[in-house]
């Protein structure tokens, strides 16, 4: 677990860092005469750091796979389910994903932390496009769950841990592992939503597929939208309230009601 979460941290954060490095080099971007948003924007915007995030990621994956660090397997989902857990998961993802972001507005939480911005900016930037689709939208997403779920989770869960308990500590260190108080409800609430698809399915693929579609969502709202910093206004927040909330109930009650079970696993 240790080992599987060290690697994430020096390797991911490593290729961003030199991904910055590299793109600073080339494009002969430097911090004089520019305010350090502008700095971080210009940055976060070169075409070279997804192109350091993409084979970071990769490196990653190949390590964990070489190492036989997980197992992709269907664990309790029976084949004959198998799309259709794909389906309700997909649901869980749209359905949480639009929920967030009304409640962020609605509550007035996201005003909290207006000095996080740059942050946002900058993860815009990250996600815009094809390359931040492939980037952050697929295979971020499946290096996260590989050590969030499949390290941290599996781990506290080998060591004897209630599940409630080892889920709700493993959403915790993923929240907390985003680094923003903006995003630190929001994102400790999807990663016990994935600690459960987990733990119920024993299977990474619910969770896997979960973390794609909601990061793939975001990257193309951002690159298909004329300000993707800016907040929908009230209206559309209770309207992507009233349409999503129950769709993601509609996709955890599938899953809880264990309708993916085969009629011997049970």
């Amino acid at each position: 677990m240790v080992l599987q979460f060290l690697l994430y941290f020096v390797v991911s954060q490593g290729a961003i860092v030199v991904g910055m490095l590299i793109a600073a080099l080339f494009t002969g971007i430097t911090h004089r005469g520019m305010t350090k948003e502008a700095f971080i924007d210009s940055l976060t915007s070169s075409s070279l750091l997804p192109w350091a995030m993409i084979a970071g990621n990769i490196v990653l994956i190949a390590i964990f796979l070489g190492g036989r660090m997980f197992r992709l397997r269907l664990g309790r989902i029976h084949r004959d389910q198998m799309w259709a857990a794909a389906g309700r998961t997909a649901l869980i993802a749209w359905g949480w994903a639009f929920t967030e972001i009304a409640l962020l507005v609605l509550t007035g939480y996201g005003d909290l932390f207006a000095d996080e911005e740059e942050n946002f900016v900058a993860l815009s930037n990250m996600l815009k496009g094809p390359l931040g689709l492939i980037a952050g939208g697929v295979l971020v997403p499946i290096v996260e769950e590989i050590v969030f779920r499949g390290a941290v989770l599996g781990g506290l869960l080998r060591m004897r841990m209630k599940p409630w308990m080892a889920i709700g500590l493993s959403a915790l260190i993923f929240a907390l592992c985003h680094g923003t108080m903006t995003q630190l409800p929001g994102t400790m609430i999807f990663g016990i939503i994935a600690g459960w698809l987990c733990w119920s399915t024993k299977s990474l693929l619910p969770s896997m597929i979960l973390h794609i579609v909601n990061n793939s969502t975001a990257s193309f709202l951002i690159t298909f939208s004329s300000n993707p910093n800016e907040n929908p206004s009230t209206q559309i927040c209770w309207l992507l309230l009233i349409v999503f909330l129950p769709t993601l109930l509609i996709g955890l009650r599938w899953f809880h009601q264990k309708r993916y079970l085969s009629k011997f696993s049970e």
